[in-house]
């Protein structure tokens, strides 16, 4: 009997001790998470400043979460997103899906590049999200190894804003406003959505707002066209314009934005 107590005992200071450690690790556990798991999907760097996960109250915050720019683009980011704040249902937090009341990203900058070859940061990072989705790597439950699923009933990305470089035009910045978005019930109607799913689908949207907007600015007209190729064509039409030199200079002076 005294054995069976000391087994009993035993199992239970492990059992304390390994909620301790998550309790007392939380932040550290999501942000590496976030980290991880965000540089798998866009195959770039993701980084996260800070992460204060409040349990007891059921909210939290993210701050300082950057994606890295793909190879082949000037600035260091594609995103900067700011502050992250959620909130919890916490009557969930030991079931399957976990219920998130809301999540709110406020003031995400956003730098839009189409570098020297006519290839915008923006479309290279699509495309590595669209090659990662379906991907294995996933959060798990703790009981089973059962894969973990999230709904979230509010989904808001507001105050954002883009800084659009073209290395053709010699990278002058100009800024454009990004619209609200606001998703509801994200993973409802499946009963729930893998963080990569969430993921996937709150960067599908980002990055579409992102074209959307630029597009209106006429930056349409450098995609899939080198800075040569650009010059190129302002001087053959320049050569061909009425005013001669002057005609010429002024033409290829508009192209490249000085």
């Amino acid at each position: 009997m005294k054995k069976v107590l000391i087994g009993v005992v035993g199992i239970a200071l492990i059992v304390v001790g390994g909620l301790a450690f998550l309790w007392s690790n939380l932040d550290s556990i999501v942000k590496d998470a976030i980290q991880t798991y965000g540089s798998e999907a866009t195959k770039t760097a993701v980084r996260v400043a800070e992460v204060k996960i409040k349990l007891e109250s059921g909210s939290g915050s993210i701050k300082g979460l950057t994606v890295g720019n793909p190879a082949g683009f000037a600035n260091p980011n594609v995103f900067e997103l700011g502050m992250i704040s959620t909130k919890i249902d916490t009557s969930t937090v030991t079931k399957n899906p976990v219920i998130i009341d809301e999540i709110i990203i406020s003031s995400p900058a956003v730098v839009y590049e189409i570098n020297k070859s006519g290839v915008s940061n923006v479309d290279v990072l699509k495309k590595n999200l669209g090659q990662s989705a379906g991907g294995s790597s996933e959060f798990s439950a703790s009981k089973g190894g059962d894969e973990l699923k999230l709904i979230i009933r509010k989904l808001v990305v507001e105050g954002g804003q883009a800084t659009v470089r073209i290395a053709s035009l010699g990278d002058k910045d100009q800024i454009v406003k990004l619209p609200r978005i606001q998703l509801t019930d994200v993973g409802k109607k499946s009963g729930g959505a893998t963080a990569a799913e969430v993921a996937q689908i709150l960067s599908s949207k980002m990055l579409k707002n992102v074209q959307d907007s630029v597009v209106k600015i006429g930056v349409s007209q450098y995609l899939g066209k080198s800075a040569d190729a650009l010059k190129s064509g302002a001087i053959d039409k320049a050569k061909g314009s009425i005013g001669g030199a002057t005609g010429g200079a002024g033409a290829l002076k508009g192209l490249l934005g000085n």
